[in-house]
């Protein structure tokens, strides 16, 4: 421990998807020097979003990575913070790349002769309370390149408070009943909280995960405020991951122990959305969403066609925009039932995946509204 403006701090291991890039509110807008409006355009279109979705500095260490990234939109986005202020960029674009290549050389080959060496050298959050996440004050090229090299948890400094408030200990009393009750010993996606992340989950534990293709895919554009469907939510983790990026979010999950899991989980990471304890095929409500979530749920239920039939009827009324899925064993007969049996009239690949030892397709269906920018 150290002291950090006379409050303890503690060097702690943070889940990748609780990082968030840091954000300057309102009212200190007039600390920034020669603050323009252009500015602060430029500063909330990366500010306040999972690390993960933080484009130039993504790319950058994907060039040097040589995973096909661009240096490009890194350095525009240097350029436009003094640019936007009128004032001189003070380093050349070929000086910055060098200046960047130089400290990913050593941070490569640091990290190389010792994995934990960021733990000597965390970056630092501070705990977001209102959205249960923590936002990186410094550290964010560190944070990227531990990303980039296949890292899940970042060593970070915060405050004792911060740390204790993360692992909002009288919550967690409610989570292991429910453990306990249904004899469970398995999770399938992360549980984002200290006391549990020695569980290893079925999914989305190694890069590329399921929720990085997505958020690669949405790139930087804000889902603060769009209305978002996860279909089989299972234990929430995806729907509490989009509702800490200000998304409108409803779950469906009909079994009843992920159901309870899933609000207990939330919870215990301080995040809520409304959470439905009922097939999505058999809800009377007529709520539409520019965003849907279907991972591995379809095949469950395609092969019973009165099911499969009410099940695409909803799908098509109630999702305007993108729809996120997963197969199961077979994709293409998958693709071909959703396309035909619904107005989505495009799809785009995202990569391919493994679970539950399955090989399965990873997509994007997209209707034509959508792509004139309308749905969502």
């Amino acid at each position: 421990m150290s002291s950090d403006s006379h409050e303890q701090t503690i060097v702690t291991k943070v889940p990748i998807e609780l990082l968030f890039t840091d954000f300057i509110e309102e009212e200190h807008k007039a600390e920034i020097p020669n603050y323009t409006e252009a500015w602060y355009e430029v500063h909330t279109r990366y500010a306040n979003l999972p690390i993960i979705r933080l484009s130039p500095h993504l790319q950058l260490y994907r060039y040097f990575m040589n995973q096909g990234g661009d240096p490009k939109l890194y350095l525009d986005w240097h350029s436009s913070i003094f640019t936007t202020r009128d004032m001189k960029v003070p380093i050349s674009d070929s000086d910055l790349l060098e200046q960047r290549r130089l400290q990913y050389d050593t941070m490569a080959s640091l990290f190389g002769n010792n994995p934990d060496h960021f733990s000597k050298d965390p970056i630092l959050v501070v705990y977001d309370k209102k959205g249960g996440y923590f936002h990186v004050k410094d550290g964010h090229h560190r944070a990227i390149f531990q990303y980039c090299s296949g890292v899940r948890r970042i060593p970070a400094r915060m405050t004792v408070r911060d740390d204790e408030y993360w692992k909002n200990t009288a919550a967690v009393k409610q989570v292991t009943e429910v453990f306990s009750r249904h004899l469970r010993t398995l999770i399938y996606t992360p549980i984002l909280n200290p006391y549990f992340m020695h569980l290893k989950s079925e999914r989305d534990y190694a890069y590329p995960t399921r929720l990085d293709l997505i958020m690669e895919y949405l790139d930087s554009a804000s889902v603060r405020g769009k209305r978002v469907v996860d279909i089989g939510c299972n234990i929430g983790f995806y729907a509490r991951q989009f509702t800490r990026q200000g998304a409108i979010v409803t779950g469906y999950e009909p079994m009843a122990e992920h159901y309870e899991l899933a609000r207990q989980l939330n919870v215990l990471e301080r995040v809520s959305f409304d959470l439905k304890e009922e097939r999505f095929e058999r809800s009377t409500l007529s709520e539409t969403y520019g965003i849907g979530l279907l991972l591995t749920v379809f095949y469950h239920l395609m092969g019973d066609l009165p099911v499969r039939e009410a099940f695409l009827r909803s799908l098509d009324k109630r999702v305007t925009g993108i729809l996120f899925w997963e197969s199961g064993a077979e994709p293409e007969k998958e693709k071909a039932i959703l396309l035909n049996g619904t107005q989505f009239d495009s799809y785009e690949k995202l990569g391919e995946t493994e679970g539950t030892g399955k090989k399965r397709e990873f997509g994007v269906f997209m209707k034509s509204s959508y792509k004139s920018g309308s749905a969502i």
